[in-house]
């Protein structure tokens, strides 16, 4: 018998339903994985990549909007590849770009990407290589490193295909955030002498640079998330959470957010938040998510536990990566998932192979996941994307 899980009591504002959730309308028609039910305790791991020997970091999807082709995008040690999900037959990677790449974002057609042996934050039109990686492979049957270079370097700057972002040389975080409020997109990032802020400039289809901000970061930034407030234009960047230790804090139970504000000139930032947060995820325009060892704390913007869903969510596993559903969280740890409910703590989801160690490498568009053998962590990898769960936000 099929039980559907339990829905959300106090519904999602309509500014944040939208932001939320997948816009499955220009999915629909995309070649990639066929679809798969997507029922109440129907995850599974759909293999789309089997033995790869790239030392990847990070990952993302992205539709070719000429052939409605869906790609996978990993950024790894060795460069920028791709997968055509829809050519899984073929079983090929195919190398989109050659500097080292730790972390990449798709806004459109642009590819945001840190990479190069600086570090540095670039911007990449998608749509462009694509182009120009078929006509190379037309002409010359292969991409050759050195035809890409030159014909980058052959490119006058503004329509350039690659272009690096100014003054973020070093750049160690970013995070993106769109306030459903204003319909404004936000990349921030971490750089030596502090913080650049960018906004999506949608007529030229890019991320314009909007400030500096200079701060001293921790030297460790296991936190690093843009926060929305409806009442500010800017959002906040939370870099750790700790405990109140305030004695007139009305219950020992709240939490404090170290912010640095993007809306003014920041303060100091402590060197560590007291909690081992993992990871700090807004659901709402008053609700976080914060992911610590093996619970899931759920607060308002104030950082007291919430009056509408469970206060804490505990797993049986430390807890690496959060996804949140519609009326429920998946929580990623190093052998697999397990999804609960934000009211009844049922379990939603699970899936277990413990003679796999499994690493989530996106979460943005589609759930990307790596793994390796146990008890051979050095052996090629597998990659997969999660499929058949409840529609994520």
């Amino acid at each position: 018998m099929m039980v559907s899980s339990p829905k959300r009591e106090t519904p999602l504002s309509p500014e944040w339903s939208t932001l939320r959730k997948k816009p499955e309308e220009s999915r629909a028609d995309c070649h990639g994985l066929p679809p798969t039910p997507q029922v109440h305790m129907g995850a599974c791991f759909t293999k789309v990549f089997n033995g790869c020997p790239l030392k990847i970091h990070c990952a993302a999807t992205w539709i070719l909007p000429k052939t409605k082709d869906q790609y996978l995008i990993l950024g790894a040690e060795e460069g920028i590849y791709t997968l055509n999900l829809n050519e899984l037959h073929e079983d090929t990677l195919e190398k989109l770009l050659p500097q080292r790449c730790t972390w990449l974002y798709v806004m459109n057609n642009v590819l945001m990407s840190v990479s190069g042996k600086s570090s540095q934050l670039h911007s990449h039109s998608l749509t462009a290589l694509f182009e120009q990686k078929g006509h190379l492979h037309k002409k010359h049957g292969s991409l050759s490193l050195s035809t890409n270079r030159f014909t980058e370097r052959m490119i006058p700057r503004k329509f350039a295909i690659s272009v690096k972002i100014p003054d973020t040389k070093g750049c160690r975080r970013c995070s993106v955030a769109r306030n459903p409020y204003t319909d404004s997109t936000f990349l921030c990032g971490a750089v030596p002498s502090g913080l650049v802020l960018l906004l999506w400039y949608e007529p030229l289809q890019k991320f314009m640079h909007l400030k500096h901000i200079s701060v001293r970061l921790p030297d460790l930034l296991p936190i690093f998330e843009l926060l929305v407030l409806v009442t500010d234009e800017f959002p906040q960047l939370c870099v750790g959470v700790r405990e109140c230790n305030n004695r007139d804090t009305p219950t020992s139970q709240q939490l404090k957010f170290e912010i640095i504000e993007l809306n003014a000139p920041p303060t100091s930032v402590p060197d560590n938040g007291a909690l081992r947060a993992v990871q700090v995820t807004q659901l709402d325009r008053d609700t976080v998510l914060i992911a610590v060892e093996q619970i899931v704390k759920i607060v308002d913007m104030k950082g007291l536990p919430s009056k509408e869903l469970a206060t804490e969510i505990v797993f049986d596993f430390p807890i690496e990566t959060l996804v949140c559903l519609q009326d429920s969280v998946l929580a990623f740890w190093k052998h697999g998932l397990k999804g609960r409910s934000f009211h009844s703590d049922e379990i939603t989801q699970e899936i277990t192979d413990e003679s796999r160690v499994f690493r989530v490498l996106g979460t943005n568009r589609d759930i990307i996941l790596q793994s390796t053998p146990t008890d051979d962590p050095s052996a090629l990898s597998n990659l997969y994307i999660l499929t058949g769960h409840e529609s994520t936000y």
